[in-house]
C-alpha cells in the first residue's frame, strides 16, 4: 500500500497549548522524523485531541510548532495539506453520497485524476471496491474506518494524525486497522487509549497529563515502568 510521498517533519519546541481559557499542556518538545510513528498517550482530558487540533492549525499555541519546516500559526492551510487527520467519530467525517464520492473528492484534493478507473484502482488497494456505490451510513464501523483511512491517504499527506481510530471497533476490526496502518509509509501520530495498538505500531511515545508532558524515545521503557504508568494515570 502506498499513500504518497514520505517527507514529513513535525517539530515542537517548548510548545504550550490550551482549550478555551485553560492551559492544557506546557513545555512539550519532540520531533517526528520522516516515517516515525509516535503514540500520544494520557488520561481523558489530558490534551491528546487538542494536540492533534493544534498541529492542524485549529487551536492557539505558544512556542514552536513546525510541519515540514513551516510554522503552523503562520501557514495553517499548508499544515492541513501536509497532515491528514482521522478522528474517532466517523459519521461526522463521511459526508458524501457514496464511498466513491468520498474517495474521488480526496484524490481530486491531491490534484490527481478522479475518473472512474482511477477511483476504482485506488479503492482496490483498501478492499473497498464492493462498497463504492453505498452510502457511508450503510457501512459497518470497520468499513467506515477503512474509508476514512483511504480518504485521508488519497490526499497524499506526509503526516497521518489518528485520534482514537479504534474507538468504535471490535477486536477484529482493531486488528485489521492495525494491519493496514503497518503498511503505510507516512509519519503517524497516534492518540489512543489502546496501549496494545500503541505498542504494536509505535516506536516512541508522548505522554500528557496534569498540564505536563514527557517524551519516551523508546515506548517500551514507558510500559516497562509501573511507576511511570501510575504517575501518568495510564494504568
Amino acid at each position: 500500500m502506498n499513500g504518497g510521498r514520505v517527507n514529513a517533519c513535525l517539530k515542537a519546541d517548548d510548545l504550550s497549548f490550551w482549550r478555551g481559557e485553560r492551559a492544557v499542556v506546557s513545555g512539550l518538545s519532540f520531533t517526528a522524523a520522516p516515517g516515525d510513528r509516535i503514540a500520544v498517550l494520557g488520561a481523558n482530558g489530558s490534551g491528546k485531541t487538542t494536540l492533534i487540533r493544534t498541529i492542524l492549525g485549529f487551536s492557539p499555541y505558544r512556542g514552536t510548532l513546525e510541519v515540514e519546516g513551516r510554522e503552523v500559526r503562520d501557514r495553517p492551510k499548508e499544515a492541513r495539506k501536509a497532515a491528514a487527520a482521522v478522528f474517532g467519530d466517523a459519521d461526522t467525517q463521511l459526508l458524501m453520497p457514496t464511498v466513491y464520492d468520498e474517495l474521488a473528492f480526496s484524490l481530486k484534493a491531491a490534484e490527481e485524476r478522479a475518473g472512474g478507473p482511477d477511483v476504482r484502482a485506488f479503492a482496490g488497494r483498501f478492499g473497498l471496491v464492493p462498497l463504492l456505490d453505498r452510502h457511508p451510513s450503510q457501512l459497518s464501523s470497520g468499513e467506515k474506518r477503512k474509508v476514512l483511512l483511504a480518504q485521508s491517504l488519497g490526499r497524499r499527506p506526509s503526516i497521518l494524525l489518528l485520534d482514537e481510530p479504534t474507538s468504535d471497533l471490535d477486536a477484529r476490526g482493531s486488528r485489521r486497522l492495525r494491519e493496514m496502518l503497518a503498511q503505510v509509509p507516512q509519519t503517524i501520530i497516534l492518540a489512543t487509549h489502546h496501549y496494545d495498538l500503541a505498542m504494536a505500531l509505535c516506536r516512541k511515545a508522548v505522554v500528557l497529563g496534569g498540564g505536563k508532558a514527557a517524551v519516551y524515545e523508546d515506548i517500551r521503557r514507558l510500559f516497562d515502568d509501573p511507576a511511570a504508568l501510575d504517575r501518568w494515570e495510564l494504568l
